[in-house]
This record gives structure tokens, C-alpha cells and sequence, in this order.
């Protein structure tokens, strides 16, 4: 019943997906449609104000006045043409532009208006013999208008027509109300002012989208009623190809966005109400037909239990469906289990026939023993009484057959191969032992050679691996560096290096990778000289960690990882460009204070190729200190289980401050600070490898 409504429910799920992905299709395709019309209806209106405006331009610079613009009483015969055009032509514009861009003469009243073209319209249409600039313009924060640029000897002349002009006029063969946004988004001017700012969209400027809004209803303040408004936007571009806005198209949709819903709602509880009624009959149907089943299944419990006499009611076993087959099997399984009673009888009987015959040999085979033995032998021989003979026992009483002999012979039969045992294990006992302390002292030379050899070979690893880490600090005057590894185990899994990358720059890095051993030993020293390599060639703390992570992550077949905190230091100023890749934040003690680096959001090498890894920075005076460890330092724990934690870290950092030896230098502060850890762990044996570096700013040097 279960996987026939799971069926149905995966049934009704996949013909509602289907239905739900042919909606989405056939809306996708509805809106490409609305887009294009609006793209096409507002490419029309566009070049047609153009037209008429390029045709204007051209008219007016064929005056002899453009020509000679010098001569006397040419600009005031130019100043009159541009006032004629202007009456004629409501919202146009007409500037003159000097070669540079300033602006020479205007028809826009008001004070310091900006030009209509751009510097680089105007030289693109001084030079440009085959006509000049056009396109779309922003000219000021809630103004757009067509702009015209034509090219002449004395500079350019600008023809723009202020787009809300007409905007009515789209709006009328489109339907709906236009309006233009500007790069952010916001309404700057449309055919109904402050219609599309009162819906709260956002409108994305430089993608093509059409989506519907659900807005509360004129006069309803509750928002019981919703208008549906439907949004195509799509991205205007000025005569630079940039975008510099965006044309939005908003009509109602109330009317067609109701009856979709009441559609959809009413093909829901259609195949809802379907479902139901399919359920409903199939449970009715599987009751009917399970009730012989449930017949047989009690039978089968009863024979399962021991009484054999259960049996199913007659005729039932006669029926050709297949209740009648599952009946037929019950009689068969019935009879079976009477056969096998009667089998399992004789074979209780033949046992104790066996069981006799064995306790009778091993009266004889004890004489052959010494006294002791010999007695110990026939005292357990006699203090178990043979089980008498099972007898034949019908069917009918199985259940009773089964509670007295089967129950003895089991046990009769390993009780006499036990004494059987005993009686070998007296003969034999001095020789086994003889020759089990000979396997055991022979073993113990071998493990006793396999262990030394497994000492020296952790012993050459130790060796191995501390001779990669730097014996001595680096020759710089302008930093003090002092750093101690102690391995949990005889080899670790931490690696801490510094290095000059050139002669103003020091890489120090400090990392742990997971696990402790010989496994986590390799995988560190394969760590580290691929963030050498890697940083000696990108320098750039992100990158090479960006690097390393993707060749970790190639060949990491042990699902190994390793934190790291990398670091550029450049000498002369104190700057430290790092990358903390899921490592213990430093300790920065400046001014006698110690405090911890802000935790970073990078992860750890080696879980996942292609990660971004953010760098910090921070800059050093001289005489600050800065401490990078590993989770050794803070994770060590007492006796107790509790743990040192950060706050003591910080701690034994001002207690270092305080101390005037370790003012102003590196030296003796990591002994310092596992000083602390030890008297913490009182004992305690050592978790975790724990590695510290001491890194002291000493200033430029001359």
C-alpha cells in the first residue's frame, strides 16, 4: 500500500513539474515577446526624433554663418536661426560646442546648464566627414534626452530632444505607462511621476527583465486587495555604447494574473480530489483482498510457536487466486514440519546411543593414567548419569518431546569432549608448555629487533625533518626572529620557515597539519616546499596560497589538510601583507599589550580546489613583537582536562612585555611561552606538537 501511494505521489509530483516547467517555458517566451516590442516600438521612436533632429543639424550648418562663424554678424545671424528651430520644436535644445567641449552658445535658459555633448562626441563628429554623433543622453540627474552632434570648422553644433516629450507617445502604443531609471535604479522621469518609485521594485539597469509585482489596491490601505503590475525593463545606451539607464514598461496585469491563479488553484484540487479517490479505493480493495492472506499469517504463527495442530479453514487451500497458492503453501509447510519432528526424534535417540558408546571408550583410555590423572578422569566420567535412550514419540505430543530430551544431548555430547580434552591436555600439558615458552621468547627477540630498527628509523625521520626547518635566524638587521618546534610524537606534522623573497621583502610562515606522525610528517614536507617554490615565483601572499591549495588538493588522496599563516614583511616600512588559511590568529604585543589578529574567514589548504584567499594587513613600529604558533600552544591541557586557551597565551605574552630581558628583541620568548604551557600542563603528557615564532620589528636600517 505504501509503494502504491508513493507511486501516485511521484505520479501527481511529476505531472505537476511538467505542468510548472511548460508554464515557465510559455511565460519565458511571453516576455522575450514583450521585451522585443518594447525594444522595437522604442528603437522606432528613437530614430525618428533623430531623423528629424540630424535633418535639422544639417539644414542649419548649411547657412553661410557656420561657415565663416567670425565674419561680422554671424553669431548674432546664429543665435536667430537656433531661437526659430527652438519655437518650432518643443523640448528641443540646441547647443554650439567649442572644440575642447566648453560650451560656446545655448538655447537652454537657466544658469551654468551642462552641455549637451560630450568632449569625446565632439571630436569623434569633428573628425567624422560622413555625419556625426547620435544617441541617447543623460544631461542632467532627471533629464535624458536624443542628442545630434555635427561637426564644423568653428566647433559643433548639439541638437537634443528631451525625451519625456514623447515618452507619452510609446506609452499610448505600447500600453501602460514608460518611464526611464538611472544607473541606480531609481525613477528619474516617466508618464505618470512617482507611479514606478511607489511599487518599491528594483529595476536592474544593465540586464533585460520582466517580471510581475503583487501591489495593494488604490484605496485599500489594509492590502486585502492586490493589482498585479507587470515590469519589462531593458537597458538604454548612449552614443558610447554605455549604458546609461533604463527604459521600464509598466502596465496591470490584474485581471489576466486572477484568472491564472483561479486556473491553477482549481487544477490542483482537480488532481488533488483524483488522488484522494484513487487512495481511497485501492485501500478498500487491498482490505479485501489481504483477508485470506492474514488467515494464513496466523497459521504460520502458530506453527512458528510449536502447535502443530493449527490448520486453515477447509476449502481455503482450493481457491485459484492467490490466497488459494499462499494456502497450499501452509499445508505444505505444515506437513513438512510433521516430518521433520519425527526425523529430529530419531536423531536424539542415535545420540544417546553415541554418547554411551564414547563414555564407555574413555573408562578405558583413563586406566592408561597416572593415578592422579587417572582419578580426576573417572570422577568426571561418573558425575554426570547417562541420559536414557530417547523413545519414539508421536507427533501429536512434540511439544512435550521437546522439553525433555532434545535439551540433554547437546550438552552430554560436549560434557564427554571436554573430559576428552582434559585427558589430552594431561598427557601433553609439560611438553606445550615447553614449547609455547619457546614461541614467546623467540617472538620476543623479534619484536624486541623489529622495535629498535622502527627507533632508528623515527630517530633518522626526527633528524630528517628538523634539518629542513631554519638552523639560524635570516640576515636582515631590520627584524629579530627566534622559533622552537617540540613534536608530540618522535616526527610532527608542524613547519615553520622564514625566507627572503628579495631584498626588501621576509616570508614567514607557520603552519599544522592535521594529525600527528610519520603521515602527517610527509605531508609537511611536501607542504612546505611547495609554498616556497610558490612564493619565491607569485610573491604575493594570496596568490601563493591560492596555489598551494589547488597542488594540495590535486594528489590528496588521504583527505589530509593543513592550516597555514603566510606572511610578507617588508623590512623597510614594517608592513606585513598575510593570509591566515584557517590557523590560530597571532599575537601582536604592542605597547606592552598583547592582543589577538582578527579571525579571518579563509579555509584550510587542501579541502577544496579553486578557493579565493583574503589577505589582511597590518603595519609594524619598531619594538613590537609578533607571536604565530600552532593549536599545541593553546589546546594543551593539565592533568584535569582543561584547557591553556587563548586568554593565557595573552597572558604570558604581557608577562614577556613586562620583562625588561625580552624588551625590544625575539630572543627567548618562544622558550618563554612553552615555559608556561609545561608548569599549565603540571605533568601532563603532550597532546600536540607545539611549534612558536617570535617575530620582533627592529626598524629600517640606513
Amino acid at each position: 500500500m505504501l509503494i502504491l501511494l508513493l507511486a501516485m505521489a511521484l505520479l501527481v509530483a511529476a505531472l505537476g513539474t511538467m505542468g510548472w516547467l511548460g508554464e515557465q517555458r510559455w511565460e519565458q517566451r511571453y516576455n522575450e515577446a514583450l521585451l522585443q516590442g518594447q525594444r522595437i516600438a522604442w528603437d522606432k521612436l528613437q530614430n525618428e526624433s533623430l531623423e528629424r533632429q540630424d535633418a535639422l543639424a544639417r539644414r542649419l550648418l548649411e547657412d553661410p554663418a557656420f561657415r565663416n562663424p567670425q565674419a561680422p554678424g554671424a553669431a548674432q545671424r546664429i543665435d536667430t536661426l537656433l531661437a526659430n528651430a527652438v519655437r518650432q520644436a518643443p523640448g528641443l535644445r540646441i547647443d554650439i560646442v567649442a572644440p575642447g567641449g566648453g560650451l560656446v552658445s545655448t538655447t537652454e535658459p537657466g544658469f551654468d546648464p551642462q552641455p549637451l555633448a560630450e568632449y569625446g562626441w565632439v571630436k569623434a563628429a569633428m573628425s567624422t566627414a560622413a555625419g556625426g554623433v547620435r544617441g541617447l543622453s543623460q544631461v542632467a540627474p532627471r533629464e535624458y534626452a536624443w542628442v545630434v552632434v555635427h561637426g564644423f570648422e568653428g566647433g559643433a553644433l548639439a541638437v537634443g530632444q528631451d525625451v519625456s516629450r514623447r515618452l507619452p507617445e510609446l506609452a499610448a502604443y505600447l500600453g501602460g505607462e514608460m518611464f526611464l531609471v538611472n544607473m541606480r535604479g531609481k525613477e528619474t522621469l516617466g508618464t505618470q511621476p512617482g507611479a514606478l518609485s511607489a511599487t518599491g521594485a528594483v529595476v536592474p539597469v544593465r540586464s533585460p527583465q520582466a517580471i510581475i509585482l503583487s501591489t495593494p489596491t488604490q484605496g485599500d490601505g489594509n492590502g486585502a486587495g492586490k493589482a498585479a503590475l507587470q515590469l519589462i525593463s531593458q537597458p538604454v545606451l548612449n552614443p558610447d555604447n554605455r549604458v546609461v539607464g533604463a527604459l521600464v514598461w509598466m502596465q496591470d496585469v490584474s485581471a489576466q494574473h486572477r484568472s491564472d491563479q483561479f486556473f491553477n488553484i482549481a487544477a490542483a484540487g482537480g488532481a488533488l480530489l483524483f488522488a484522494v479517490l484513487i487512495v481511497m479505493g485501492l485501500a478498500a480493495y487491498m482490505q479485501h483482498a489481504m483477508e485470506p492472506l492474514t488467515r494464513s499469517v496466523g497459521v504460520l504463527k502458530a506453527l512458528a510457536s510449536g502447535a502443530t495442530d493449527a490448520s486453515l479453514d477447509d476449502g481455503e487451500e482450493e481457491a485459484e487466486d492467490e490466497s488459494g497458492a499462499i494456502a497450499r503453501g501452509v499445508v505444505a509447510i505444515r506437513s513438512e514440519l510433521l516430518n521433520l519432528e519425527t526425523l529430529r526424534q530419531e536423531r536424539i535417540r542415535t545420540r544417546h546411543q553415541q554418547e554411551r558408546l564414547i563414555r564407555d571408550q574413555l573408562r578405558s583410555l583413563a586406566e592408561s593414567l597416572d593415578p592422579t590423572s587417572r582419578d580426576e578422569i573417572l570422577a568426571a566420567l561418573g558425575s554426570r548419569g547417562e541420559a536414557p535412550a530417547a523413545q519414539a514419540t508421536p507427533p501429536a505430543q512434540s511439544s512435550a518431546s521437546a522439553d525433555t530430551l532434545p535439551h540433554s544431548s547437546p550438552n552430554q555430547l560436549a560434557e564427554l569432549a571436554g573430559i576428552l580434552g582434559r585427558m589430552s591436555g594431561l598427557v601433553s600439558t609439560q611438553q606445550s608448555r615447553l614449547l609455547k615458552l619457546l614461541r614467546e621468547l623467540q617472538a620476543a627477540v623479534q619484536t624486541q629487533a623489529m622495535l629498535a630498527s622502527l627507533q632508528q628509523e623515527l630517530e633518522i625521520a626526527r633528524q630528517m625533518q628538523l634539518s629542513i626547518l631554519p638552523r639560524s635566524a635570516p640576515d636582515v638587521g631590520e627584524v629579530d626572529i627566534a622559533a622552537t618546534m617540540i613534536p608530540a610524537k618522535e616526527v610532527g606534522g608542524d613547519f615553520y620557515d622564514y625566507f627572503p623573497i628579495d631584498d626588501e621583502h621576509l616570508a614567514v610562515v607557520v603552519a599544522d597539519v592535521s594529525g600527528k606522525g610519520v603521515p602527517a610528517a610527509f605531508f609537511m614536507a611536501i607542504s612546505r616546499t611547495l609554498l616556497k617554490s610558490n612564493a619565491l615565483f607569485l610573491r604575493v601572499p594570496g596568490a601563493t596560497i591560492a596555489a598551494l591549495n589547488d597542488q594540495l588538493c590535486a594528489e590528496n588522496d588521504q583527505m589530509m589538510f593543513v592550516t597555514v599563516f603566510y606572511g610578507v614583511l617588508h623590512l623597510r616600512s614594517g608592513r606585513l601583507t598575510y593570509v591566515n588559511a584557517g590557523h590560530n590568529p597571532p599575537v601582536w604585543l604592542q605597547g606592552g599589550k598583547a592582543r589577538y589578529f582578527e579571525r579571518g574567514a579563509n579555509m584550510a589548504l587542501a579541502v577544496m580546489e579553486g578557493q579565493d584567499y583574503i589577505e589582511g594587513e597590518i603595519v609594524l613600529s619598531p619594538g613590537e613583537t609578533l607571536l604565530l604558533y600552532t593549536d599545541g600552544v593553546t589546546e594543551a591541557n593539565n592533568q584535569e582536562g582543561t584547557l591553556f586557551g587563548e586568554p593565557a597565551l595573552l597572558a604570558a605574552m604581557e608577562a614577556v612585555a613586562a620583562d625588561p630581558v625580552h624588551k625590544g628583541h625575539a630572543g627567548g620568548v618562544p622558550q618563554r611561552v612553552v615555559q608556561a604551557v609545561r608548569a599549565f600542563e603540571a605533568g601532563a603528557a603532550q597532546a600536540d606538537d607545539i611549534t612558536v615564532v617570535a617575530i620582533t620589528y627592529q626598524g629600517a636600517r640606513s
